[in-house]
């Protein structure tokens, strides 16, 4: 507090996030040993997400009230519904066990359609499947990463990012890369 030319001031120290950069952590308690979040900013959008992989070896991530839904489905319900392209966008260069598992336990999911009716059932949308498809693609394209777009055209590009965050959580996971420091960004 102080005074400039017979005015008051006051300044206010105001800690905030990193929007939109996805920092992983270490975890010392919950199902996760690691979990990486992301706090995606648009407007008056502010969006927490947060992805961690559990005891079942599978990877889920939670926004909005999307809560701890399998990673794969909704990458698949982006529009990158083949396992190849998605292992090659995880690791373009490698062949990687840990996600084998993932992509084998939602092998069945062979459309864009499908895979949203497949988040749509998990979150407790019971209507018709034309609607609850509908729902399903507007929460997507609305509350998913909206810092990307917020249209179905950016719905590839949001496949991509989940997928370079699924890389950085696994190298963080094994070593390869450091856990962040979420005091420095």
């Amino acid at each position: 507090y102080f005074v400039i030319n017979g005015t008051e001031r006051v300044l206010i120290k105001i800690e905030d996030l990193a929007a939109n950069k996805f920092i992983v952590s270490e975890e010392s308690t919950g199902p996760s040993a690691f979990s990486g979040r992301i706090f995606s900013e648009r407007g008056s959008y502010k969006i927490p997400h947060s992805i961690e992989k559990l005891k079942d070896g599978l990877f889920y991530t939670t926004f909005t009230r999307v809560k701890r839904i399998p990673i794969i489905p909704i990458i698949k319900a982006l529009g990158m519904v083949k396992d190849e392209e998605i292992m090659k966008n995880i690791f373009p260069d490698m062949h990687d066990d840990a996600l084998v598992v993932n992509l084998y336990e939602f092998v069945e999911i062979k459309s864009e359609e499908d895979a949203l009716d497949y988040v749509a059932k998990k979150i407790g949308i019971t209507q018709a499947k034309e609607i609850r498809v509908e729902r399903m693609k507007e929460i997507v394209d609305k509350y998913l990463l909206p810092h990307l777009g917020l249209t179905e055209e950016s719905r590839m590009q949001k496949a991509r990012n989940l997928c370079k965050f699924i890389r950085k959580f696994l190298d963080v996971e094994r070593g390869k890369l450091l856990v962040d420091d979420r005091d420095h960004y």
